[in-house]
């Protein structure tokens, strides 16, 4: 709780500016007065450990506000690496959704709100947010790291090898062992199938990948071994 209430020491600061700005206009110092009011409102219900009702307000004075953005996807974040991860999705969303950040603030929110679905184990969803964010600059690598994730959590083996090569392009060569075991897996789901000429393609792309791959021997072998039982 303490954490919490730390965390929310700049929100404090942002109102309190906030009302030293605009306070020589007596509607917009009546407005600064009510959200200070509600950000006490909302510590309060925190002591009390009413964090809903403390999430609500804090929510709703930033959409009148955005200059504490920071502090607010902080608290998120705080709330996720709690376990807290339906509040933390809260939060994210709703900064997501607020028409008063800036575009890089947006794009943030997002790649906070995928790594809220992941913690939830909300895969498809996290995907939908990492997606949106591989065309900027500025997040690409974190977006595609956070993508080649979620493909190896759910096993899908044709995009984490289409994700990992396009982080070997932006330098991250190390990931070509990480591709020849992608291309393992393939093979693996071809031999359950009996499918060896397709699990031997998937196989000689592995080597490719890696040449000291000893899977990809061990494999080889398997397949051939199947197919002298097949004579």
């Amino acid at each position: 709780m303490l954490e919490l209430l730390f965390l929310l020491l700049p929100v404090a600061a942002a109102y309190g500016w906030y009302m030293g700005r605009r306070g020589a206009q007596q509607d917009k110092q009546q407005n600064a007065d009510r959200l200070s009011r509600e950000y006490v409102a909302g510590v309060n219900f925190l002591l009390s450990d009413q964090q809903d009702k403390a999430v609500d307000l804090f929510l709703e004075m930033l959409k009148e506000d955005s200059s504490a953005f920071e502090a607010h996807l902080t608290l998120g974040n705080l709330f996720r690496s709690r376990g807290e991860v339906e509040r933390a999705i809260r939060i994210h969303q709703s900064l997501m959704e607020s028409a008063a950040l800036s575009f890089e603030q947006r794009l943030l929110a997002i790649q906070q709100l995928g790594r809220d679905y992941v913690a939830a184990g909300v895969y498809d969803r996290a995907e939908h947010m990492f997606l949106q964010l591989i065309d900027e600059q500025d997040f690409r690598q974190s977006a595609l790291q956070s993508l080649l994730a979620i493909y190896q959590l759910t096993s899908d083996w044709g995009k984490a090898i289409e994700t990992a090569e396009k982080l070997v392009k932006l330098g991250q060569h190390e990931l070509k062992e990480q591709i020849a075991h992608f291309y393992c897996e393939l093979a693996l789901q071809e031999m359950s199938s009996d499918n060896l000429d397709n699990a031997l393609s998937f196989l000689q792309k592995a080597g490719q990948m890696d040449p000291l791959c000893a899977r990809v021997s061990i494999m080889y072998g398997r397949i051939y071994i199947a197919r002298d039982e097949k004579k």
